[in-house]
């Protein structure tokens, strides 16, 4: 059985962080040690001043990851939410100290910094995640396009230097998956675009339809599942292909079919509404058998590059 380290966020109520990439990578038949990066009620989509909790300081992730340090054996690391640029540091220096010492384990990081032209967390937070890529130790990284513009350097306004941005990236990442460009670079607003790219390889671009509501937790589950496929890659010598990506998003999507079943018909989540977001959580446990059977894959292929 393998075993993943997943140092994000954690949430009492809801699924977002590890309460989302738990159980799914349960199911596949991983052993899940979460370390949280934070302990919320629920997540902020309900609204801030409806948010309690506290964030882990980077004193005491230190003293956690010192535990691990000896026993590590993890297969894989994924890390996600850190709230400030010592949690980042952080994570930065003891991931670093686990892989040196299991380079052949896997190592997924979400850059979780921003969306939409709009950061989330400090600016300070900006050049440890830069400063981490530049390591050439991680293996897969999944920014949305606004992330993958911070951590590029420059703006993205076309599909030519959406090419540049990640021939420049593979410089120190061998897989990049970039979970969401913005409408604007494909001018098709019914749909979402993602695009994969591994060195040396053509980028694969998918296009999935948009459902009109809003969904929290949902690039948590594509990262874990995405970090199951790399692994599974890996042990088989290979590097994820466009089809395994293209059945990571067919599950992402079952899950959200899933949750719309669960929910009222005429609800549709929006920021800062708790009741409407609380209809909307992902339905992670009622999805189990998307993550174990056989199923059906639907076709998001749209071109290569």
């Amino acid at each position: 059985m393998p075993r993943v380290l997943a140092t994000q966020s954690h949430v009492v109520h809801g699924y977002v962080g590890n309460k989302a990439a738990t159980f799914p990578l349960q199911c596949k038949g991983w052993d899940v040690d979460c370390l949280n990066s934070v302990q919320f009620s629920n997540h902020t989509g309900y609204g801030m001043d409806k948010v309690f909790g506290t964030c882990t300081s980077a004193n005491e992730l230190d003293l956690v990851f010192k535990g691990l340090q000896d026993l590590n054996d993890y297969d894989a690391l994924l890390s996600g939410y850190l709230p400030n640029r010592e949690a980042v540091a952080c994570m930065a220096k003891n991931y670093q100290e686990l892989k040196k010492k299991r380079p052949q384990s896997v190592w997924l990081l979400d850059p979780v910094m921003g969306d939409d032209g709009k950061l989330y967390v400090n600016e300070d937070v900006i050049p440890e995640y830069v400063s981490l890529l530049e390591s050439s130790l991680i293996d897969v990284i999944t920014p949305n396009q606004f992330e993958l513009e911070i951590l590029y350097g420059n703006k993205v306004r076309t599909v030519q230097e959406l090419k540049k941005a990640l021939q420049k990236l593979h410089e120190a990442v061998p897989i990049i998956v970039v979970t969401s460009c913005s409408f604007e670079l494909f001018k098709d607003p019914k749909h979402l675009y993602c695009v994969s790219s591994v060195r040396g390889q053509p980028a694969t671009f998918y296009r999935v339809p948009v459902i009109d509501s809003y969904f929290t937790g949902v690039g948590d589950l594509f990262s874990a599942l995405l970090l199951d496929s790399t692994y599974i890659s890996h042990a088989a010598e290979k590097t994820p292909g466009a089809l395994d990506i293209n059945q990571v998003l067919s599950i992402v999507q079952k899950v959200l079919a899933i949750t719309l079943e669960h929910s009222p018909n005429d609800v549709k989540a929006a920021m800062g509404s708790p009741l409407t977001m609380k209809e909307m959580e992902l339905r992670i446990i009622e999805s189990r058998d998307c993550y174990t059977s056989p199923c059906s894959t639907n076709d998001f292929i749209y071109t290569k590059l």
